[in-house]
C-alpha cells in the first residue's frame, strides 16, 4: 500500500462520481425514493462532508507528527458515532469495549469488504448528516474542490511516514492514515451504487407518470413538478 496507489484511487472513484451527477438537474438531485431514503444531492454532500472528516483527521495527524508527539488517535463512539443501523445512538457509549475487542479478530479485507457494499446497513456519524436542497452545481464544484484540498495536503507533507498515523475506533478498528483515504475511496463507492440507484427509482417513476396524464411529481421539499 502506498501512498500514490491510494491517492489513484481516490482520484479515479471521485471521476466516477462526477460522471454520475454530471449533467443532472436540481429536480435529479433533490428527488428522494421515500421519506427516509437520500436524495443523490444528499448522498454527495454525505461523501464530501466524510472526506471533510478524513482530512480533518489527517491534519491532527500531520500536528502531532510535526510536534514530535505519537502520531495516534484514539475515538470513541462519543467522538464518532458510526454505526451499525438499528442500533440506538444512546447505546453506543456502552458499547466501546465490546466492538474493541470484537474488532481485535476481524482483517481489514473484510471490514474495507463490508464498507464497500451495503450489505450491513450503517448508521452516519452525526457530522455526515448531508443538508437538504444543495444546488447541483454547488455540488459538483466541491467534488472537484475537495479532492484537490485532500490531494495537497498529502503533497506538502509528503516527508511524514503516513503509515505510523493510526487511527483506533471502536466499530472501525485500526488504521493507518493511507489505509483511511482506501476506506475513504471504498465509502464512496457504497455510495455511487446508492445513487444509481435513486435516479433509476427515479426514471421508473417518470415512466409511470408518462403513463398517466395530470401526475406531478414531488420532491421531498413539497414542490411540485411537472413531469418530463
Amino acid at each position: 500500500m502506498t501512498l500514490k496507489a491510494e491517492l489513484e484511487r481516490f482520484r479515479s472513484t471521485r471521476a466516477v462520481t462526477l460522471a454520475i451527477v454530471s449533467g443532472l438537474a436540481q429536480e435529479q438531485m433533490d428527488y428522494s425514493p421515500g421519506a427516509a431514503k437520500w436524495s443523490a444531492g444528499e448522498l454527495v454532500d454525505h461523501m464530501l462532508l466524510a472526506e471533510k472528516m478524513y482530512r480533518d483527521e489527517l491534519t491532527q495527524f500531520i500536528k502531532l507528527k510535526r510536534a514530535g508527539s505519537e502520531p495516534v488517535i484514539s475515538r470513541t463512539f462519543a467522538d464518532m458515532n458510526v454505526s451499525i443501523a438499528y442500533i440506538p445512538r444512546s447505546l453506543l457509549p456502552f458499547l466501546d469495549l465490546p466492538f474493541t475487542v470484537f474488532n481485535m479478530f476481524v482483517p481489514n479485507s473484510v471490514r474495507e469488504f463490508l464498507m464497500r457494499n451495503r450489505l450491513i446497513p450503517a448508521q452516519n456519524p452525526r457530522a455526515a448528516t448531508p443538508r437538504k436542497g444543495r444546488p447541483a452545481s454547488e455540488l459538483r464544484d466541491e467534488l472537484v474542490s475537495s479532492l484537490k484540498e485532500t490531494e495537497e495536503l498529502f503533497v506538502a507533507n509528503s516527508d511524514l511516514d503516513y503509515t505510523e498515523m493510526i487511527d483506533r475506533h471502536p466499530l472501525m478498528g485500526a488504521n493507518n492514515a493511507l489505509q483511511l483515504l482506501r476506506l475513504l475511496s471504498f465509502h464512496e463507492q457504497r455510495h455511487q451504487s446508492q445513487i444509481s440507484e435513486v435516479l433509476n427509482n427515479l426514471k421508473s417513476v417518470r415512466s409511470i407518470l408518462r403513463c398517466e396524464p395530470g401526475n406531478r411529481l414531488t420532491n421531498r421539499h413539497g414542490n411540485q413538478q411537472m413531469k418530463r
